[in-house]
């Protein structure tokens, strides 16, 4: 337990615009797939986490949620929580953009971006998308409306800088057109002329969105969701990761093949 200790109580980096609960992800992530958190093995009480890292309980809760969305723990109820016995590993499935995703004969949907930044990677997107530590990576966020109501929240990440620029030139400058932010960055990347996405990876797990989450949901942080986790290549590197939070009562569509995946 000491190594862990002293692994977690370590002075966490800083990063500009990153918020806590990622740079904590990360933290605990590294343990997990390093080997300090053994996979089977149970993890402390999250205020002893807390104690270690130094941040709120609140922080702590956040990060574990999104460890588990992303299938690095399980929940074992009334006993705790546990790492993985396997840690996932990437398989291939057709996606959708969640506009199509999320689509009905019965109702409209529309889509509007809320947030466009350039931030330090997270332990995911540099793992999945091998952006380096140091390097920027490109953060959109977007709400999914059927007629006026929200049903989804939309997290999208991309590399940055020459990475982004020679994959897919113009995108950069789309994710900042006022004239583009009814478009998900995948639908953005979709209309490239000539352009082939895959192969991809997509993921769902049952989940609850945290305070942050719940708050642009406008539903109750711990109500359950769903969470869509989608990741993709471009050119033969991986390019693209994305959660899709998804609201109750409000299904996917399945076994769709989108075009040029």
């Amino acid at each position: 337990m000491s190594d862990i200790t002293d692994f977690l109580s370590s002075p966490l980096p800083v990063s500009a615009g990153q918020p806590l609960r990622v740079t904590i992800y990360s933290r605990l992530s590294e343990a997990i797939r390093g080997g300090l958190l053994p996979p089977g093995s149970m993890l402390p009480k999250e205020s002893e986490l807390g104690t270690m890292l130094g941040v709120s309980r609140t922080v702590v809760r956040e990060a574990l949620m999104l460890l588990e969305e992303d299938g690095l723990l399980l929940t074992r109820r009334g006993i705790g929580r546990f790492v993985s016995s396997v840690l996932p590993t990437p398989g291939l499935e057709n996606l959708l953009p969640p506009e199509k995703l999320l689509s009905n004969s019965h109702s409209q949907i529309s889509l509007k971006r809320i947030d466009n930044r350039l931030q330090k990677p997270s332990d995911l997107t540099h793992e999945l998308l091998r952006i380096g530590k140091n390097d920027d990576s490109w953060f959109c966020e977007s709400l999914v409306f059927r007629d006026e109501c929200v049903i989804a929240l939309v997290q999208e990440h991309l590399p940055a800088g020459e990475v982004l620029n020679s994959a897919a030139p113009g995108i950069a400058q789309a994710l900042l057109d006022p004239q583009q932010q009814h478009l998900s960055v995948h639908a953005l990347l979709m209309a490239l002329p000539g352009t082939t996405l895959g192969p991809g990876l997509c993921t769902v797990q049952a989940a609850i969105p945290g305070d942050d989450r719940g708050h642009k949901l406008g539903i109750d942080p711990n109500a359950p969701v769903m969470v869509q986790t989608q990741s993709f290549m471009l050119q033969g590197n991986p390019f693209y990761l994305a959660k899709i939070i998804i609201t109750p009562g409000n299904p996917l569509r399945i076994n769709q093949p989108a075009p040029g995946l």
